[in-house]
Order: structure tokens, then sequence, then C-alpha cells
């Protein structure tokens, strides 16, 4: 773990006890690091975003926070966080603009609805399988493995294998048909 070079202050330790849940140790760090955000939020944001200063502060402040547990100790605290407020100083300043809703319509990326063919296909199908067949499909519906199938009908994995598969190609013909 690297040392941070601003003693007396344990930043990496107050960090842990802040991930260990002491609120102490968390109030402790924002007091401490409060003037270092705000003079790089300054100096990114430049007097002519004065208005923005506190919210921006506020926001890096609170990213930090929820993304504490980030923080992989291969750089001293006080650096990997002048880094991430420097970023989020530059997004306040420059919003992406690619952020948010793309342009154009929104297209559901669900696949379109079965046709009442289709589906009538796909029934027929199912109800026309070998009983033992349809009876290791149902149980690989209802989330068993291949392994409790085969157990529970007495057969072997390979075989259930080979059902399953017969099945799947059946009901795939039923899709394309």
């Amino acid at each position: 773990m690297s040392q941070c070079d601003c003693p007396p202050y344990d930043c990496a330790g107050l960090v842990r006890r802040h991930l260990a849940g002491d609120r102490d140790a968390g109030d402790d760090l924002a007091r401490k690091f409060n003037p270092l955000v705000r003079a790089i939020v300054r100096r990114v944001l430049s007097a002519d975003h004065h208005a923005d200063w506190d919210d921006a502060c506020q926001e890096v402040l609170l990213r930090v926070f929820q993304r504490l547990d980030r923080w992989e100790a291969r750089c001293p605290f006080c650096k990997w966080l002048a880094v991430v407020a420097a970023r989020r100083a530059i997004d306040a300043r420059d919003p992406h603009p690619n952020r948010g809703l793309p342009p154009g319509p929104i297209v559901d990326p669900r696949p379109a609805p079965l046709s009442s063919g289709t589906i009538d296909r796909v029934k027929c199908a199912l109800d026309n399988l070998d009983p033992e067949r349809r009876r290791a499909y149902d149980l690989a519906i209802e989330g068993a493995t291949r392994k409790e199938i085969a157990q529970t009908m007495g057969k072997s994995v390979r075989t259930i294998d080979n059902w399953l598969a017969a099945v799947r190609d059946e009901l795939l013909t039923c899709l394309w048909e």
C-alpha cells in the first residue's frame, strides 16, 4: 500500500474505517479533503462558472464516497482523490454530449412477440412429444439440471442430453416454418 504524503493523517486508515461503517472517519475525510476538492473545482471551472462551484464540490465528494470501495491503494488516497475530483469537475464543466437518451426513436430490444400460428405449432409439437421426452423437457423448464433430470427419470445424463437436443430441434423447426 502506498504511503500518504499528508501526515499526520492516516488517509488509508480513515478510508478503511469509513468502509467498515465508521461515519466519523467519513466526516474526517470530507473535512480534510474539502479544501483540495474545492481548489481543483475552482481551477477547472474557472470564475465563469462560479455559481456551480459548490454543486460541483458536493457532486465530487458524493461520487467519491459512493465509490470509495474502488480505491485500490495503488497510490496515496489524496492523489487518487485529486484525479477523481479533476475528472468530475471536467464532467461538470463540459457535459458529455452522448450522455442521456440517444437521439431518435427508442427501439424495444426485446424480440417481437410470436405469431399465434407459431404458438399453435409449438404447442402442437410439445403435445406430440414422446411422454418421456416431454417429462424431461418439463423438468428442464422448471429449472432442474440435466443430472437431476437423469436421476429423477432413471436415465443417463447422455440420454437426457440427446432427448433435450431433439426437443430443441423440434421446437426450432416450429419457429422457422
